[in-house]
Order: C-alpha cells, then sequence, then structure tokens
C-alpha cells in the first residue's frame, strides 16, 4: 500500500510538470539543446557545448564595463545614459532582481530593449511571428515553455530558427558562442518574451486547454469531481446506493427504520455540535509576523479570473495597483474569457500596462472560474500565487504578511485572507456580513490552529506556487473549488493558515443575486463530500481519522443538516404538541435519543449565536448583532439553495452560475469599512 501511495504522488508530481523537455532555472540549458536538434546535423554539438559552457558559467554576471550587469551594459553602446544604467544597476542589487526588469518597470520600452540586444549582437529582430510554425517534434510543450517564453523553434520560409528571449543570466554565454561559432547566427533570431508567449498560446491553445481541463482529472481521477453528476458512472452508482438503501428501509418496521434513521442522524450531527462548539469558544491567538526586508521578498502573482464584469474593471484595477509590493518581483493576471468582448475592452483600457497582463482563456467546457485560474497558472511567474475576485479590495501590504508567513511556516499549503463584506444597505448584505465574520474571523481560524483542513474561501488564498503544480492545481470541475483544494491539500500533508489581513468584498444586496450564489456553494460542497466518501482514494491520500472527522463536521453535517432543516422543524412542533398535550417518551432509549438530540440543536443554535457576535466584534459591525435571532430565517432561504443545488448536482453538476457584481452602491474603502 505505501508503494502505491508513493507511486501516486510520484504521479501528480510527474503530470504536474508534463515531463517536458522545458525546465525553469538551471535546467534551462536543455530548452536549446533540444530544440535545436532541428537544425543541421552539427547543431547539436554545438548546443551540447553551450549547455557544458552555460554549467560552468552560471551565476557569474560578467559585463562590458566592469560596473553594469550584462543585461543592461550593452545599453550605453545605443545612447543610453551611463548614470541611467547605473541607477538601475543599483536599484537591482538593492531588490535583488535583474537589472533589465528594473529597467522596464521604469519605463523603458521592452520592444526597445529587445531590438538593442538583437541590435547588439548582430542578429534580427522579430516584432512578431506571423507565418511561422512551430516545428512539429520540438518537443512537448509544457507549462515551463509558456511560462518563461525564453525561445521556441520556428520554421519559417522553410528554415529552422531559433527565436530567443534569453534570460539575464543568458546574455553573456549566447554573446561569447555567437564569437565562437558565427554560423550561430544564420539560425538565431531575437524576440520579445510576450511575442514568444503569444506565438506559443496562439498555436498550441487547444493542448493548453485540455491540459488545464484534465489536469487533475487525468492524474488523480478518484480526486476530481468529473465522476460525480449527470452521465458519469459515479453519480449512477450514487442513485443506485440511494434507491437499495430506500427499499432496503423499506422492509423494515416503520418505526424501526425512523427510529434507525433518526439515530445515525443524531450521531452524525453530535460530531458536528462539538466542533461547532468548541470553535465558538476556541480564542486563536493572532500570529505574530515578522516582515520581510523587501530585498529578500519572493516573486508574487495574482491572478484575477474575470467573466461578464467590464462594469467593475476601473475599481479593480486602482485596487490592484494600490497593491504595496515592489513592482518587479510582482506580475498580476488578469483573466478573461475569450469571448468576453466587453470584459477584454474593458481590461484593455484600464490596466495600463506591466504588472497587469490580460490572459485569455479559449471557450471550451466546463465554463469555470477553477478551470480559468488552473489554465492560467501557466502562465505565472511568481513564487506565490494569490487569487482575487473582481470586486475584492484587499489591504495594499497583504501579499508581504503572506509572503512572512510562508517564511515562517514552510509545512503550510495555504494562506488564507479573512473576507469583510463592505456593504450593509440590505437585509441580504447585513445577513452575509454576519455570515462572514463567524465564518473568516472565528471558525476559521479556530480549524487552522487545530491543523485540520480548512473550507477556504473563493478569494484572497496565497499558495506556494511549486506546491500547486504538485498537487494538480484546482478541479475544473468542482464549482467551489476553494474548499476541495483545502481538503486536498490535508491529503498531501501540507496545512492551511488564517492571515491577519483583510479583503474588502461585496455582499449580495438582493434576494435574486444572492440565491445562485449561494445554490454553487452548497453543490460544490456536495461534490467535495462526494469526493471525500469515494472508496478509490489511495491510502496514502486518504485523510486522518481527526481530519475526517472536521471535515464531515463542517461541510457534510453543514449541507446534510440545510436539506434537514424543515423536517426539523416539523419535529419540533410535533415533540412540543405531545408534550402540551401530555404524552410523555417511555423507555431509557427515546428518553437518551430526545435528550442527544435537544442537545445538538441547542449547541449549534448557541454557538452560531456566539460565533457570529464574535466575529461581528472582530471586524467592529457589532452594531449588526440584533440581527443574529434572524438566522433561523436566513437558514430556512439556505435550505431551499440546498434543495435547488441538489438536482442540480445530478442535472448540471458543473454549471458555473455567475455572481452579478457591481450592484452595491453603498459600498466603503477598506478604512472605513473596519470601523463599521
Amino acid at each position: 500500500m505505501l508503494e502505491t501511495a508513493k507511486k501516486t504522488r510520484m504521479g501528480c508530481e510527474k503530470t504536474a510538470r508534463m515531463g517536458g523537455i522545458l525546465r525553469a532555472g538551471a535546467a534551462q540549458q536543455a530548452d536549446y539543446v533540444d530544440l535545436c536538434r532541428l537544425g543541421r546535423a552539427g547543431f547539436d554539438r554545438r548546443a551540447t557545448e553551450w549547455r557544458h559552457s552555460y554549467e560552468r558559467t552560471q551565476g557569474e554576471q560578467p559585463d562590458a564595463t566592469g560596473r553594469l550587469p550584462a543585461d543592461i551594459a550593452f545599453l550605453a553602446r545605443h545612447g543610453i545614459s551611463v548614470e541611467r544604467l547605473r541607477l538601475v544597476a543599483q536599484a537591482a542589487a538593492d531588490n535583488r532582481t535583474a537589472a533589465s526588469n528594473e529597467l522596464i518597470a521604469a519605463g523603458f520600452s521592452r520592444r526597445r530593449y529587445w531590438s538593442l540586444l538583437a541590435k547588439d549582437l548582430g542578429l534580427p529582430f522579430f516584432d512578431d511571428l506571423r507565418g511561422a510554425e512551430i516545428v512539429a517534434n520540438a518537443g512537448f510543450l509544457t507549462i515551463d515553455a509558456v511560462r518563461l517564453a525564453s525561445c521556441v523553434m520556428v520554421r519559417r520560409d522553410a528554415v529552422p530558427l531559433l527565436v530567443l528571449a534569453p534570460q539575464p543570466h543568458q546574455i553573456m554565454l549566447l554573446r561569447r558562442r555567437l564569437a565562437e561559432t558565427p554560423a550561430l547566427a544564420a539560425r538565431l533570431r531575437i524576440a520579445t518574451p510576450e511575442t514568444i508567449r503569444a506565438f506559443l498560446v496562439a498555436k498550441r491553445h487547444a493542448a493548453l486547454s485540455r491540459y488545464a481541463i484534465g489536469r487533475l482529472a487525468r492524474v488523480q481521477p478518484s480526486l476530481s469531481a468529473r465522476r460525480i453528476g449527470k452521465g458519469a458512472s459515479h453519480g449512477v452508482r450514487g442513485r443506485m446506493l440511494l434507491v437499495a438503501a430506500a427499499l432496503g428501509l423499506a422492509q423494515l418496521d416503520v418505526s424501526v427504520a425512523l427510529q434507525a434513521m433518526a439515530l445515525v442522524t443524531t450521531l452524525f450531527f453530535f460530531n458536528c455540535s462539538i466542533w461547532r462548539l468548541a470553535a465558538a469558544l476556541h480564542r486563536a491567538c493572532p500570529p505574530r509576523i515578522k516582515p520581510i526586508p523587501e530585498p529578500e521578498l519572493p516573486t508574487y502573482t495574482v491572478l484575477v479570473p474575470l467573466y461578464r464584469e467590464a462594469a467593475v474593471v476601473p475599481d479593480l484595477v486602482a485596487h490592484m495597483k494600490r497593491i504595496d509590493y515592489p513592482v518587479t518581483k510582482l506580475q498580476i493576471l488578469v483573466i478573461v474569457e475569450h469571448d468576453d468582448d466587453a470584459t477584454r475592452e474593458a481590461v484593455a483600457r484600464h490596466a495600463g500596462g506591466p504588472p497587469i497582463e490580460m490572459i485569455s482563456v479559449p471557450p471550451a467546457g466546463p465554463r469555470t472560474k477553477p478551470k480559468a485560474l488552473t489554465y492560467a497558472l501557466a502562465f505565472a511567474q511568481g513564487d506565490y500565487v494569490v487569487v482575487f475576485d473582481a470586486e475584492d479590495r484587499p489591504e495594499p501590504d497583504q501579499l508581504r504578511k503572506a509572503a512572512a508567513a510562508f517564511r515562517k511556516r514552510p509545512d503550510l499549503g495555504c494562506v488564507q485572507a479573512r473576507l469583510t463584506p463592505d456593504n450593509q444597505g440590505t437585509w441580504f448584505a447585513r445577513m452575509f456580513t454576519l455570515e462572514y465574520a463567524a465564518n473568516f474571523d472565528v471558525l476559521l481560524p479556530a480549524l487552522a490552529a487545530w491543523r485540520v483542513p480548512l473550507p477556504l474561501g473563493g478569494t484572497s488564498n496565497h499558495f506556494p506556487r511549486a506546491l500547486l503544480e504538485k498537487v494538480a492545481a484546482w478541479d475544473p470541475f468542482n464549482v467551489t473549488e476553494d474548499a476541495d483544494l483545502g481538503v486536498r491539500l490535508a491529503r498531501f500533508g501540507y496545512h492551511s493558515a488564517t492571515l491577519p489581513s483583510r479583503t474588502y468584498e461585496e455582499a449580495p444586496v438582493t434576494f435574486r443575486q444572492w440565491l445562485p450564489q449561494r445554490r454553487r456553494w452548497i453543490k460544490g460542497w456536495m461534490q467535495t463530500i462526494a469526493v471525500c466518501l469515494s472508496k478509490e482514494i489511495p491510502r496514502g491520500l486518504r485523510l486522518s481519522l481527526k481530519d475526517r472527522l472536521a471535515v464531515h463536521a463542517i461541510l457534510s453535517a453543514g449541507v446534510l443538516g440545510l436539506l434537514l432543516y424543515p423536517v426539523s422543524w416539523v419535529l419540533l412542533a410535533v415533540a412540543a404538541v405531545n408534550e402540551l398535550s401530555g404524552f410523555w417518551p417511555s423507555g431509557p432509549y427515546l428518553w437518551a435519543f430526545l435528550a442527544l438530540g435537544f442537545g445538538n440543536f441547542t449547541a449549534v443554535i448557541v454557538a452560531a449565536a456566539i460565533t457570529a457576535a464574535r466575529g461581528l466584534n472582530t471586524t467592529g459591525a457589532l452594531r449588526l448583532a440584533w440581527h443574529i435571532p434572524l438566522l433561523p430565517a436566513y437558514w430556512a432561504l439556505m435550505s431551499f439553495a440546498a434543495w435547488q443545488a441538489l438536482f442540480q448536482l445530478f442535472n448540471r453538476p458543473s454549471e458555473w452560475e455567475k455572481t452579478s457584481h457591481g450592484i452595491a452602491r453603498d459600498r466603503r474603502s477598506g478604512h472605513a469599512a473596519s470601523r463599521l
């Protein structure tokens, strides 16, 4: 069994890399070897020499002036002020970044930089790669190839060419090899990384899309929601098991069957009441996070998936630009659907260049947020990745705090920031604020302190990018990809933590806006629960007993409680009528059952009230505490959404019901929202 688990984990890692020939960092030299293989016969030998030379010189910073890094020193020969270049070099030394990145971040034209480099090397410069074709056997197209965009082998006018955008540490090596072997110049061209990346995507977008869709389902199908619901054998088996259970109960005496069901349900909710009450009373100590010096900050990628969000793009871009992080270490990828013209135009109009880039997702099913995120992960260059939604307004220092949290605890797989609605203009918005305060300021910190799986929020969760690759990223078929990923991280031995930083969100203001979102959330929780109940998960990836109890207490009991919510009130009414009519249960069994059931009911309600009050107090919104007695009415609406979600699970399991944003007119800034 241990061997099977080991092979499973190795398979996840292997598929995350896709076994390609293009590798980041020190393995970049292999790109040139494999891609040059299609040149004339002597190319293999030269490429091998090139690789060995690179290995010997890796880490060196030779330059032409003795004072400037090699990736900007050549610019002095083309009219760029040496004093300006020295300032750029100093900034690069202070921030521990590439000098060329600092130069471009300061406003130097990307096209001009690469064209001047081509001129200095004596190589032609390609503005675009129209009319070129990827050489068919140049190797697999991997996510590293798209991410680095440093080289691609093409055929143009029947001539094989190696198009390069050499990384800073490779420029001097390239210059040396051209001096040693002038014939190489006939087969080399220079282009910007953006040109190479756009060409790769244009030629291989279908492959990238298929990879994003099948990444998890092919590596570890037992962990994917693809098998659940309409057209899936797992869904058919689920219906058959339900029918079989119903037929089995029908063979029993009605009273015996009801008592058996009641006993099992009561014991199930006893686990839930224990966890909920313990979380309500738990006092989590806020973590002390030591800031990381700016030169030591890691690179960061922000992923922002958008769909039909043109109206909120100006506000989104404004708040993304307020993020306090070195621009040379920050990449913001705004992800839009290829056929969403209005949002694409809005992003192009307001983004204003680096560090914001736009990624277009090909129109292939399932059309879900996790599919878009997994597709865009191939373009992420940061050491860490965070997800924000269209309406999010994160605190400016959130990325710095997350980076410090990861440095303090290397065992972390995710850091979840606290989500706080900043509009309370309607009853739904106020109840949503109450719910979020209880969840993100009380429940999740308690679960994180106990080191059990966290049902993550759909936004403001931070991950190490390498770890995301290892666990096969998000599940495109699960419509609450956040909760699913939180559980999967625990399967791989990683913990999640909460972050003392807030992201302000827009709460739904109407029932029409609230219902589709809630229905999708509950359906996704059902998908996550179904995955957890699968018997096909390899033993090495199964949750521990404590983790299973926590997951079923929070997710399974939460969903089942919503489905049985109307029944619980009917039973409560029957019990009240019986008591008023003088009926008393006979026998210790019924007394114990009623006591346990009433205890569960009371514990859940008390825990919800305490959790909500504590959360509102933490967020500075205690004035909304008078809404706590209205929770039963709110739960009734959630029960209605849960039953709709159950029917959708078997008919439209991966349908993504879009939440409309930009409707609230009473949103406040972060500082104002914190004083509500």
